[in-house]
């Protein structure tokens, strides 16, 4: 009975000679020998397969003190990262599998860090930091991941067993992903001398698998990981597969000549088993990944079991291919099942069996047997599925072997065509430091000579693949060249026009839609080419208001220049480009929590808070264009740097000619009337060492000249089915308050009384408005905006002529902000590619001991016990005496989180992460607590950190800002 079968979707590895898996396989390809010398260090003698940084680990990454950091096996600490880039090889964001029953299985058989701790005094951080167990359970925990999790231990089996049972866990509906993979890292001397004492390494320090010289193996070190899925998930999400596992099968030797020695007839039974489940013909397997240990002993008995199983069922001319991975990086032990999975998976993969090496004289009749070694790069034969078996044999007698076949043809590409424009690139990372190093990366990824994808397959990949990580920068182009020197800025934190930085939280989201004088000719012509939402937009928008302008809506923004300034046309011009914008920042899940709308913009937003329908809102625009560009001609504005005062005075002293037209900030005004009047406040001004502007328009707006048109924009506005705002809050510059209801007076009163913008973008910053989209030609509002809410975010995406730019910042920008931007929209047509994996960073917590003799237990962490003297406080009783940092609680909380973490003195604290993010526990939570109480000397509860789960948090509660 044949089970479903499993994808690989993930595949990460560090093993000798190779750092990922596309490293390994140029290892193999080539024929490459990673045995070597100990690196410097080790007081290893031997020749082995070793890893050169094996005790490099970002344990500021995965929120784990120094001194926790330093208790850990450096396997735990090996597999974090691994799990990490398998997890991103998956194309998965490591964060959005937290809290899912994705499983963690894991192969180990070795505990030489545990036999170096058990000499020297346990500290709190010993058990933990050698128990076998929390191999997988620190994976589990680290990711928030809740479907089973196991250390897997059969011996030299030990990590192919682990895939065996993440299969059989994820076909039995446990979990609906699954990490596989194991980890071995020699850290003794010791241990190479109790393998040596029974026999099994080679005196040569060489893997001689099936050769007649064969006299043992020698050691290696590494590991990998795998992500598994049903296939039929991974076929129907459109997962890229390395391969697919067919089928898999363990077993046991039982009771064989020795508790050591291996059995043909339980090979034999473990092989006939794993091919009835895939429902396979000998002849279809191509190639077999042996334990192959090139050992007197073991070699025979698995030449003679695959014999039996397949090699004799096969046509004469036809042997099956076989090899040992072995050859290339030693016999990872307790890893060594993974190491040989992840060659058979590349193998199929690339369809080509790379040499197995050191072979020259068979050490059996292999030929009888229908086996060969592969001694060299051979192809795959075309046409047939590439499949593969991986066995690999414990000493203890626990067996494995799992069937893997290359990757279903993927599915015709088809991509709509699209026009190139600027896309953003979002790079995140645990810190500043951890960005400038992707960004560098990126820079050198783009810049080889065939880098897979587009841009936008990139600018996808970085969204959609990426976990998002507490330190963020975009860069934003529309070429690889250009992309590549915006990243190498970054990298060096130069500046650079086309690089967006800047997180703040943006809280609810406001467009600031701009009216008469944001026209410019060409406006949305190159959104019109670039985004089909927008362009689908402007041409629903032309089939309204066309026909009542007298001239094609797109002639008008485009060629029409004579035309765009005359009030008749500008408004609809306006509006149109403004309405098409709208539409196209919602298709990138830029979504408006508030509309403020200037002048013409507050038709604009009550049709978008949806208080009359686009039919009603087109014609009521036109209306008002035509009513306003009617009236005589003699009306002007000027924008002026003057208080609201000020602007009054000298209304006052025009009389009737002069009236302020608009309020934009504390220091911003207009001044409308007739041309004399406007002319003479310009000059007034300016003598006063005062900016002004002529506006481009034909009248003179939200002034007394406007009375003749109200009565009949009225009439107009009557005509409308007007409806409850039901959409975005609308924020009236008319009122400076949010509007509910929408009456036909209203646009009466609108057309006279002052734009009261700045009240309006106050308002909505009181209600939560923290991100300002200037969702319209022009940048005037979100420049205004800025007087009177700096805090706030701001973006304009037309206020550059490079339109599809100027919405590529936008984007980045919104992003940044923690805005769920679509980003299928906001690439275009685009696929998921491969990108470079996250560059942990290599501080080392303390230094390895990589010596037989005992290590130090790891320090307790930095900060008081419970009942104990503050770390660096006094050592006798009473409060601490509040000094300059206990006068300020955010210094406060800050440094003594800081000490409790075990950091150094001027280590970076994110007031605004978790604390359980920043590597907080429970014993260290009830330390700081303590700490602060005494230095405050305030009774502290015991769920403080509950309550405050971040330093800025506790910071306003120390303050009274916030209930203790």
């Amino acid at each position: 009975m044949t089970a479903e079968p499993v994808a690989v979707v993930g595949l990460a590895c560090r093993l000798p000679g190779a750092d990922d898996p596309a490293a390994l396989w140029d290892l193999l390809a080539r024929g490459g020998d990673a045995v070597g010398p100990p690196p410097p260090g080790r007081d290893n003698r031997r020749p082995g397969g070793y890893l050169a940084d094996a005790d490099g680990f970002d344990a500021a990454f995965f929120g784990i003190p120094p001194a926790e950091a330093a208790a850990l096996d450096p396997q735990q600490r090996l597999l974090l990262e691994l799990a990490w880039h398998a997890i991103e090889d998956a194309r998965l964001p490591a964060d959005r599998l937290a809290g899912t029953d994705t499983a963690v299985y894991i192969g180990a058989s070795a505990d030489d860090h545990a036999v170096r701790s058990a000499a020297a005094p346990p500290g709190v951080y010993t058990l933990t930091g050698t128990a076998r167990a929390f191999l997988a359970n620190r994976v589990s925990y680290a990711l928030d991941l809740r479907g089973p999790s196991l250390t897997v231990d059969t011996g030299q089996s030990s990590s192919l067993t682990a895939v065996h049972q993440a299969v059989r866990s994820i076909q039995h509906g446990e979990c609906g992903l699954a990490l596989a993979g194991g980890v071995q890292l020699n850290l003794r001397a010791g241990a190479d001398r109790t393998v040596e004492a029974i026999g099994a390494l080679s005196p040569h320090a060489r893997c001689r698998t099936f050769d007649a010289a064969a006299d043992g193996y020698v050691r290696g070190e590494g590991g990998a990981v795998a992500v598994l899925k049903p296939l039929r998930r991974a076929l129907a999400d459109g997962d890229r597969i390395h391969c697919r596992i067919l089928a898999t099968a363990a077993n046991h030797g039982g009771r064989a000549a020795g508790p050591t020695t291996p059995s043909a007839e339980a090979q034999h039974r473990l092989l006939t088993e794993a091919y009835a489940r895939a429902g396979l013909a000998p002849a279809a397997v191509g190639y077999v990944e042996l334990h192959g240990t090139g050992t007197p002993v073991g070699d025979p008995v698995e030449a003679a079991a695959l014999g039996a199983a397949l090699g004799r069922h096969r046509p004469p001319d036809a042997p099956l291919l076989v090899g040992s991975i072995k050859t290339n990086i030693g016999h990872l032990e307790g890893a060594a099942g993974i190491a040989g999975f992840l060659k058979a998976a590349l193998a199929v993969r690339h369809r080509r069996i790379p040499p197995s090496l050191h072979f020259h004289r068979p050490a059996v009749d292999l030929a009888a047997l229908g086996l060969r070694v592969c001694a060299e790069l051979r192809d795959w034969p075309a046409g047939t599925p590439a499949v593969a078996g991986v066995s690999s044999f414990g000493m203890g007698g626990s067996n494995c072997h799992v069937i893997l076949a290359s990757p279903p043809d993927p599915a015709p590409a088809t991509r709509p065509a699209a026009a190139a424009r600027p896309v953003a690139l979002l790079l995140g990372g645990h810190d500043a430091a951890a960005v400038r190093r992707r960004a560098a990366d990126l820079a050198d990824h783009l810049a080889t000579p065939a880098p897979a994808g587009s841009l936008a397959d990139v600018a996808l990949s970085l969204a959609d693949t990426r976990a998002a990580l507490p330190a963020r920068a975009a860069v934003v182009a529309a070429d690889r060249p250009a992309a590549a020197r915006a990243l190498r800025a970054l990298a060096a934190d130069a500046p650079d026009p086309a690089v967006v930085t800047g997180a703040r939280p943006y809280g609810r989201i406001a467009f600031l839609l701009p009216g008469q004088g944001a026209q410019r000719p060409g406006m949305g012509r190159l959104l019109y080419g670039a985004y089909p939402a927008f362009a689908r937009s402007l041409d629903r928008l032309a089939g309204h208001l066309s026909e009542p302008l007298g001239v094609p809506l797109t002639d008008l923004l485009w060629h029409r220049p004579d035309l765009l300034d005359n009030t008749a046309h500008t408004q609809p011009a306006v509006f149109a480009v403004t309405v098409a914008t709208c539409d196209l920042l919602r298709t990138l899940g830029i979504v408006p929590d508030l509309l403020v709308g200037h002048s013409l913009g507050e038709l604009t937003a009550a049709y978008l808070a949806g208080a009359l329908p686009l039919a009603d809102a087109c014609r009521l625009v036109v209306a008002r264009g035509r009513l306003m560009g009617a009236l005589p001609p003699g009306g002007a504005m000027v924008a002026v740097q003057a208080t609201e005062e000020e602007a009054h005075r000298a209304a006052a002293a025009a009389r009737t000619h002069l009236s302020i037209a608009a309020v934009n900030g504390p220091r911003s005004v207009v001044l409308s009337g007739t041309a004399a009047a406007v002319g003479a406040a310009a000059d007034h001004f300016a003598g006063l060492g005062r900016r002004t502007r002529r506006l481009r328009v034909s009248g003179a707006n939200h002034s007394a000249l406007m009375d003749p048109a109200a009565a009949d924009l009225r009439a107009a506005a009557a005509a409308v089915d007007w409806r409850t705002p039901s959409g975005p809050t609308l924020v009236s510059a008319l009122t400076g308050d949010a509007l509910a209801a929408v009456t036909p007076d209203h646009w009466a009163r609108h057309l006279r009384a002052p734009v009261r913008f700045a009240a309006a973008v106050r308002r909505a910053h009181d209600l939560g408005a923290r991100l300002l989209v200037e969702a319209g030609p022009g940048h005037a509002l979100t420049t205004a905006a800025a007087e009177t809410v700096p805090d706030a975010t701001r973006a304009a995406p037309l206020g550059d002529p490079d339109e599809p730019a100027g919405v590529a910042r936008l984007v980045a920008a919104a992003s940044l902000a923690g805005v769920p931007v679509d980003w299928r929209a906001a690439a275009g047509p685009a696929r998921l590619v491969d990108l470079p994996r996250y560059p942990f960073a290599r501080p080392l917590p303390t230094p390895t001991a990589w010596t037989d003799g005992p290590i130090a237990a790891a320090p307790p962490a930095a900060g008081p016990t419970t009942g104990g003297p503050a770390a660096g406080g006094p050592t006798t009783g009473g409060p601490t005496t509040a000094g300059p940092a206990a006068a300020d609680p955010a210094t406060l909380v800050l440094d003594r989180t800081r000490v409790a973490l075990g950091w150094p003195d001027g280590t970076p604290v994110d007031p605004q992460r978790a604390f359980t993010d920043l590597g907080l526990d429970s014993r260290m939570a009830v330390a700081l607590r303590d700490d602060l109480a005494r230095r405050t000397g305030r009774e502290l509860p015991a769920t403080l950190l509950f309550d405050h789960p971040n330093p800025a948090a506790l910071a306003a509660a120390l303050r009274g800002d916030d209930p203790l």
